[in-house]
């Protein structure tokens, strides 16, 4: 039996199958594109609301202006998610809108640390920045309406970005703003509300980060929205007297982003490279500033430098670059400070001698390395001679028992010696076997 074959020509259908996936996809390049057109669009808008062309606005009508960019935003999130049904742009209309609600808080905690404080608040110099002379009435609408707007609007932000994590995102983003909305302004005060803010957010990032959903764009998004009541309330700090407390809280906020967490978003070395970079400076001038602020007329600077190798020494377990060298330096500015401190007679310097070598000892161990090694045996022997002072002068007090005690040291150590000579020969050699093999 014949059975009869056919081909399909390859120019014919291949065409009309191919161009359809072409098109498809330079219809999502372009819409794409303007999304982020329209996104940047938005928040450049909103930012130059925010520091421009308002000065002589009412302090009521910029919420009220704020207000109803937020409901413009969300009615936009409604309009793609029910009338075009599409899903991309309702996330970025509800993530601009849950981010801007941060704007609106702000405000409000403004009115009423200005309400509380009459003219013994502390306001910024500029005027658009003032929130003043604003009733208790409209402060009290303004709060209701700030306080369901934050509930409902950032429950529907979050559902579309991160339903898997909408109960620990809504918290922490209510919190968070809740905190931004405190009446307060000192320099003290709100540099410890903004350590504690972050360390919570830490804590909530580190938790998000280890689903691998949230590190998708909506995840980032989300995990973004809610540090700005953070940001916000930094930037709004700067506009105060700043204080020693809110600058090292500064410098270890940096350092602990720029030295740990920024390794969660970024694998480029060059952006790690320069981070770390930052992020130790930040670290030491911590110390600086502290010792700045309470050491300024402390005598012994040996000794108030030491915290310095300390915690150079200690970045070395954290740098993803030269961790060797951070060692090699703080050991040997370790070694440099202490030696200075014992010349200088300072008080204490034998003890954190003795500390610092055993420590930087137990580190030469632990790392295979042999500058802190033998730096750390340099600092310990330096301190143990201080304290040998005291046998040169219970011998000069006691001559004839300091000879019998010496005597019947040597009489044992060498009785010891002979009795396990192979012993003490072998590890010897194990040990500078073992010291040549370390870096």
């Amino acid at each position: 039996m014949y059975t009869e074959t056919y081909q399909v020509p390859l120019n014919a259908d291949n065409n009309e199958t191919e161009s359809t996936p072409k098109s498809q996809s330079l219809t999502a390049k372009i819409s794409n594109y303007l999304r982020w057109a329209g996104t940047l669009l938005i928040i450049l808008s909103a930012i130059s609301f925010m520091l421009q062309g308002h000065e002589n606005m009412l302090p009521s009508y910029r919420y009220w202006i704020a207000l109803g960019f937020t409901s413009l935003l969300c009615g936009g999130g409604l309009i793609c998610a029910y009338v075009f049904n599409e899903t991309k742009g309702a996330r970025i209309f509800f993530g601009l809108g849950t981010a801007f609600l941060t704007v609106q808080t702000s405000q409000v905690g403004s009115m009423i640390y200005a309400y509380l404080n009459g003219q013994q608040a502390l306001q910024p110099k500029y005027a658009w920045l003032q929130f003043i002379d604003v009733s208790p009435t409209v402060i009290a609408l303004d709060l209701g309406l700030t306080a369901v707007l934050l509930v409902i609007v950032s429950y529907a932000g979050f559902s579309i970005l991160a339903r898997k994590h909408l109960k620990l995102l809504l918290s922490a983003f209510v919190i968070s703003n809740a905190l931004l909305m405190l009446p307060i302004r000192e320099a003290h005060s709100i540099a410890a509300t903004i350590g504690g803010l972050f360390l919570f957010l830490r804590y909530i990032e580190q938790q998000l980060h280890q689903d691998r959903t949230m590190q998708l764009l909506e995840g980032l998004a989300a995990r973004l929205i809610i540090s700005l009541p953070l940001f916000i309330m930094i930037g709004r700090s700067l506009l105060h007297p700043a204080s020693f407390l809110l600058a090292v809280i500064g410098g270890a906020i940096i350092a602990t982003y720029l030295l740990c967490d920024i390794k969660r978003y970024t694998q480029s070395a060059m952006i790690l490279y320069i981070g770390q970079l930052i992020g130790t400076i930040s670290a030491l001038s911590v110390w600086l500033i502290i010792v700045d602020e309470f050491f300024n007329d402390v005598q012994g600077l040996a000794l108030l430098m030491l915290p310095l190798a300390m915690v150079l020494f200690g970045l070395s377990f954290v740098v993803s670059y030269h961790a060797k060298l951070y060692r090699f330096v703080s050991s040997l500015l370790a070694v440099f400070l202490t030696y200075e401190a014992m010349v200088d007679g300072l008080d204490f310097a034998p003890i954190f001698a003795l500390i610092t070598g055993m420590a930087l000892t137990v580190s030469g161990l632990k790392t295979r390395e042999k500058v802190p090694f033998f730096t750390g045996h340099i600092c310990f022997a330096s301190g143990f001679l201080f304290y040998c002072r005291y046998a040169v002068d219970l011998y000069s007090a006691a001559p004839w028992l300091s000879a019998i005690a010496l005597g019947l040291f040597v009489i044992l150590f060498s009785s010891y010696l002979e009795s396990r000579e192979k012993k003490i020969v072998q590890k010897f050699k194990l040990y500078f076997h073992e010291l040549k093999s370390w870096a």
